[in-house]
């Protein structure tokens, strides 16, 4: 594979995504690594102890910029499918809970009163994989042997599989990820 560190020949919004995907799955890792079923109680469904671990207090306070770039831009990652399925609710509808759960001060978007509808939606935006397809069509053919380097160092090596599916190896914490990205 050739190193790609002049991305000029991929679309912004593309790199926008396969960064959203990426920061996904570090954070998926970062929950993973938390987990130790050692440490639950006698009786608890896998569900409820993992969802005992779950730090709802990082969607108190988001950096405006995460806010914007992650919440709201990252909201095209996913199907209608997947709204409906997931909130019985329309991107539109989602995206205006969001804002409206939250105030911009200082650069920091603060929600404004906490609900279990938006604690699920957040949370779910930043740790579901069941994004839709990155790219239609025959647009992908001339990603094969990129890699890509993430704001935080860490690199994705993108690649054509035999049936000619676009694959993104991503390394969240370190731990190969192998991701369909198009078919």
């Amino acid at each position: 594979m050739s190193r790609t560190d002049n991305y000029e020949h991929i679309n912004p919004m593309l790199m926008e995504k396969l960064e959203r995907r990426y920061l996904r799955l570090c954070r998926v890792q970062e929950e993973l690594r938390k987990l130790d079923f050692k440490n639950a109680a006698p009786g608890t469904s896998p569900e409820d102890f993992v969802f005992s671990r779950i730090d709802f207090e990082r969607y108190r306070k988001i950096p405006e910029r995460d806010f914007d770039e992650f919440f709201l831009k990252g909201l095209e990652d996913f199907s209608e499918v997947f709204y409906t399925k997931n909130f019985r609710r329309s991107r539109k509808e989602i995206e205006s809970l969001i804002i409206d759960s939250y105030n911009r001060v200082d650069r920091i978007c603060m929600l404004r009163k906490e609900t279990p509808m938006i604690l699920s939606v957040m949370r779910t935006l930043e740790t579901s994989l069941d994004e839709a397809q990155l790219i239609q069509g025959e647009d992908f053919l001339h990603l094969d042997g990129v890699i890509i380097t993430h704001r935080d160092g860490m690199e994705t090596k993108l690649f054509l599989s035999d049936e000619g599916a676009l694959m993104g190896t991503f390394q969240p914490g370190g731990k190969p990820w192998t991701k369909i990205l198009a078919r």
